[in-house]
């Protein structure tokens, strides 16, 4: 499990069928497959499962009172404060600084040129959600803050038994404890700024929303270190697997016939004068197609735990109070009960609702990631803006899935830069 983690969920589920227990002491694990098993995790019986035992992982990076390491009444209460920043028409006025950011991006890119397109986008990436996060005040820190998080980052991407804490200057363990404090220094600071400056609220990024939140006794609604965990949460979440989601889209984008061009001639079609706003972007169904089905076969989190706070029936089996339940939305999104040949990039499925609980990248629930509507509208505004400018030839294509926190594709897309249109940057 700890070396090739998708070939075994794959095998368990293929030779054990949809009830798997496998492992040893603290690497016990129950593994559930499919639809049913996601309805019963994320929606039936969400309340007797607690996200902490599985998530402890994240915690040096994230915080300990981050959404995706809280649980019960004090989860319940920090989504209530933190939703109102993601609400549809707030996320709908990121479109533009999207579209900056990723022209940042390709006007440095020349015909001719070989790239990692993982590493090249992924820049784009975290300048987008540092600057919807902090606003304009911290828009020249973008890159500084990626880079001060980055060790905290690849210690909780490590495999399991790799993520030993020990806490000597040498080792990953104390980088990411730096990495984390660092952050946080950063994050303080800008809090304390806008408190001094009298209007803390004033604003329209993420930051200002968590400190205009108000408790339903009308008191402060987030504390310092709830805001804190949140922001670094964010962080961590907004760009880490929202990178490797954008690698397999724009990989599949290059191997898969046609699909770039007819993405492109859709792009063309829609974004009248080569503007990309939200009700072009919302008219563009093959490209809401293309990034469905790159979530659906390669979604960066491959499976997904949780701990049985309570004994659970599934599919004849008791899973006792204490055990670590696992699902996986690599296996249920190939599943062929569930999808017409699932191995197929076919973006035109999308035209139809999936079955319910079988498509979960973002899992489901009132607990669905906080944060998906953002991802889903960053990756349709990248992928519209590089087909927009760029053609690409793909140079090799080493698809093996790596990464624990967030999958990503091992060659990083290496290709070579054909040609880039330096006009479309030009219109922002």
């Amino acid at each position: 499990m700890q070396f090739r983690p998708v070939d075994t969920v794959v095998r368990l589920h293929a030779r054990y069928g949809d009830v798997v227990r496998f492992g040893a002491g603290p690497f016990s694990f129950v593994a559930l497959y499919g639809a049913d098993a996601n309805r019963l995790i994320l929606a039936d019986r969400v309340d007797a499962f607690r996200w902490r035992d599985a998530f402890e992982m994240l915690a040096p990076v994230d915080g300990d009172t981050a959404l995706v390491v809280s649980d019960g009444a004090a989860h319940k209460r920090r989504r209530r404060l933190v939703q109102p920043a993601f609400h549809t028409k707030r996320i709908n006025g990121y479109v533009d600084l999207m579209v900056e950011e990723t022209d940042r991006v390709l006007d440095s890119w020349r015909a001719g040129q070989e790239l990692r397109v993982y590493d090249e986008l992924r820049r784009a990436v975290r300048r987008i959600v540092v600057r919807a996060l902090f606003g304009e005040e911290l828009r020249a820190r973008a890159d500084e803050i990626g880079d001060v998080l980055e060790p905290a980052l690849q210690f909780v991407d490590q495999r399991l038994t790799q993520q030993i804490k020990i806490d000597l200057p040498w080792t990953k363990w104390h980088r990411c404890k730096q990495a984390r404090a660092r952050t946080d220094a950063i994050v303080d600071a800008e809090v304390e700024r806008r408190r001094a400056s009298g209007r803390p609220d004033s604003g329209d990024d993420i930051l200002a929303m968590l400190l205009a939140a108000v408790d339903e006794d009308g008191g402060p609604g987030l504390s310092d270190e709830e805001i804190r965990d949140q922001v670094v949460s964010l962080i961590a979440a907004g760009y880490h697997t929202t990178s490797g989601a954008l690698a397999w889209a724009v990989r599949a984008l290059l191997v898969e016939p046609g699909v770039w061009d007819k993405t492109r001639a859709e792009v063309e079609e829609m974004a009248a004068g080569g503007q990309l706003t939200v009700d072009a972007l919302a008219s563009m169904q093959y490209l809401d197609g293309v990034v469905h089905e790159s979530l659906r076969l390669w979604p960066p989190g491959f499976i997904s735990g949780r701990g049985t706070a309570e004994d659970v029936e599934f599919g004849g089996h008791t899973i006792p109070a204490g055990s670590m339940v696992l699902y996986s939305p690599w296996v249920t999104h190939r599943l062929p009960a569930l999808w017409e040949m699932p191995e197929s990039f076919r973006p035109e499925r999308w035209t139809a609702d999936p079955l319910p609980y079988s498509f979960v990248p973002f899992g489901g629930g009132y607990r669905r990631c906080i944060g998906f509507a953002f991802a889903t509208l960053e990756l349709k505004v990248m992928i519209a803006r590089l087909v927009q400018r760029v053609r690409l030839d793909l140079l090799d294509d080493d698809a093996t899935p790596i990464g624990t926190a967030g999958l990503r594709p091992r060659g990083g897309v290496h290709a070579r830069v054909r040609e880039c249109d330096p006009i479309a940057g030009a219109g922002r």
